[in-house]
């Protein structure tokens, strides 16, 4: 247990500690045990045994008792030592922690300067690109071609423009219905009607039925139990259905790119329309002010006596 204690005393780990302590528990156990055998063991052969044989058993006890001292001694030792490199871990910790954000920092700052500028400088000229063409298709358009369509603006595509019912197709179809309904029951069900005799009428008969021109009846099983159906011509549509869509506002209008330093030109603010933005994209930017240098001035506040004295 002493070398365990040695090498503990060098930069041995919380965890390691941790874990002598443990054994060291262990042993006071053992020492411990050993202290109530030797007492059981004394006390039993008082009556018994002669004196030198009884100082055997004193012995023992002397000997467990200090092996018990020792490990608890031990164990005091290790639980300061644990909390010590408890303390020295998260302290170190703190310390990898601070040293990693400043290194972090000045890779941040270091790329801020470098990039930030170029790409605000580009998404600027981006972005007087897009008015100026955007001028541009407003002129064409108001006087345009004959039979020429209209010309779609540079962010048309960011939209999710609204579509409308669409036709794909046209057919007429036989389709099974309910009873004076004017809609097919569900696809499902028409492959499962049973059809009745061609001459006979359902339980119940549909407006639409001429004796010269009989209907063709049938029934089949539903979960709500025995529907009765006829049999009707549909004129059929496949259709693409309406689709409601969003609209994006123009970037230029939306778009805040703010300067690198403190009292310069904004990179960009939101414009009111293309026009605008153009004006913004012309406009010079500005550097960030030089600060003045600061010139020393006296304060004064009331001194306590015992300084005006020694003054």
């Amino acid at each position: 247990m002493s070398k365990i204690l040695n090498r503990l005393l060098g930069k041995s780990s919380s965890t390691d500690i941790a874990a002598a302590i443990t054994k060291a528990q262990a042993e006071l156990a053992q020492a411990e045990a050993a202290v109530a055998t030797a007492e059981e063991q004394y006390e039993a052969n008082l009556l018994t045994a002669d004196k030198k044989s009884l100082r055997g058993f004193l012995d023992a006890k002397t000997e467990a008792g200090i092996d018990v001292d020792q490990a608890r001694a031990r164990i005091h030792r290790l639980t300061r030592d644990h909390e010590a490199a408890i303390e020295a871990e998260a302290a170190d910790q703190r310390q990898r922690k601070y040293d990693e954000a400043k290194i972090a920092s000045e890779a941040a700052e270091k790329r801020l300067r470098r990039e930030y500028p170029k790409l605000a400088t580009g998404i600027r000229e981006l972005l007087a690109e897009v008015a100026a063409a955007s001028l541009a298709i407003d002129e064409a358009n108001a006087d345009r071609p004959e039979g020429a369509p209209a010309i779609l603006g540079p962010e048309y595509s960011r939209s999710q423009h609204q579509l409308y019912r669409e036709i794909l197709s046209e057919d007429v179809v036989w389709m099974w219905c309910e009873i004076d309904s004017s809609r097919p029951v569900r696809d499902e069900l028409q492959r499962h009607v049973h059809a009745h005799e061609k001459n006979r009428r359902g339980m119940m008969t549909d407006r639409s039925d001429r004796a010269e021109k009989p209907l063709l009846y049938g029934t089949v099983q539903t979960e709500h139990g025995a529907l009765e159906v006829v049999r009707k011509r549909f004129r059929r549509a496949k259709v693409l259905p309406d689709q409601s869509g969003y609209l994006t506002g123009p970037l230029a209008h939306e778009l805040v790119l703010p300067p690198l330093d403190a009292g310069a030109s904004p990179f960009w603010t939101p414009a009111y329309d293309q026009r605008d933005a153009a004006n913004k994209a012309a406009a010079e930017l500005k550097p960030a002010p030089k600060r003045p240098e600061r010139s020393p001035e006296f304060e004064y506040s009331l001194a306590p006596k015992e300084a005006a004295n020694a003054a």
